[in-house]
């Protein structure tokens, strides 16, 4: 059954679907009156509604049934350098379907990708989209929170100070990521932590372990920016499975 997006505040009387969903439902699925589709809020709440009314801009929806899912535990957030090109989106769209919580997109200073803050607010709408996509394909009911992109240091400022923090580092000593997560405080918040293609410089790395992360290994090899996040959602989503 295909997916639509109806906003959490929007599941009145007569929820409706307009702009990109409306147009998506009628003009792309050819959606009409009296068909049943799926809907989620993206906060857990999803269900069956039937279309009551459809033009190309407005679909009037009466929901049938409805129930709540429950979200993975942990909370689970990625703070990633932001990559060249598209590999970005591919980040996004495999964070959906891994269940992550928030994405934190980061500028560094050995990184290639930089954005002004107009630019960086128009991306992160391109990358909601994104995202919402992503949340409809693979039947996510939960719709991860795209943050505007910051500089190492405004996000490190910011971060949840009562999280468990891990950062994917290229230096020596540092202890396996299995072993940092079982030494852990379990199913509270997680922050992982990946850098760009040229990794965080040596005085972004003083700063991230000043601010409470613990240096861990992801193997012998040197990974790109989006392995490197595969690997570590999928390393908390095992350990905590």
């Amino acid at each position: 059954m295909d997916r639509f997006y109806v906003g959490p505040g929007e599941w009145g009387e007569s929820p409706t679907l307009a702009g990109d969903e409306a147009h998506h439902c009628v003009r792309v699925m050819r959606k009409k009156a009296g068909d049943e589709v799926a809907v989620f809020d993206g906060k857990g709440r999803h269900g069956v509604a039937r279309i009551v009314e459809a033009s190309k801009s407005e679909v009037i929806l009466e929901i049938i049934s409805s129930s709540q899912s429950k979200p993975l535990v942990p909370d689970l957030e990625i703070a990633v350098g932001v990559p060249k090109g598209k590999s970005f989106e591919f980040v996004l769209q495999k964070a959906v379907e891994m269940g992550v919580t928030t994405v934190q997109p980061l500028m560094s200073a050995q990184g290639n990708v930089r954005f002004g803050k107009k630019e960086g607010r128009a991306k992160r709408e391109k990358w909601e989209r994104v995202v919402l996509e992503a949340c409809k394909q693979c039947g996510q009911d939960f719709l991860p929170e795209v943050r505007d992109p910051l500089d190492v240091s405004e996000y490190l400022a910011q971060v949840d100070p009562g999280s468990s923090r891990f950062v994917g580092a290229l230096l020596p000593g540092v202890r396996p990521f299995r072993d940092a997560l079982a030494a852990g405080p379990g199913s509270g918040k997680i922050v992982v932590m990946i850098g760009p293609e040229g990794d965080f410089s040596e005085e972004e790395y003083e700063r991230i372990l000043g601010a409470g992360f613990t240096g861990v290994s992801l193997g012998n090899l040197i990974l790109r920016t989006e392995t490197a996040v595969f690997w570590m959602v999928a390393a908390v989503r095992y350990q905590f499975q």
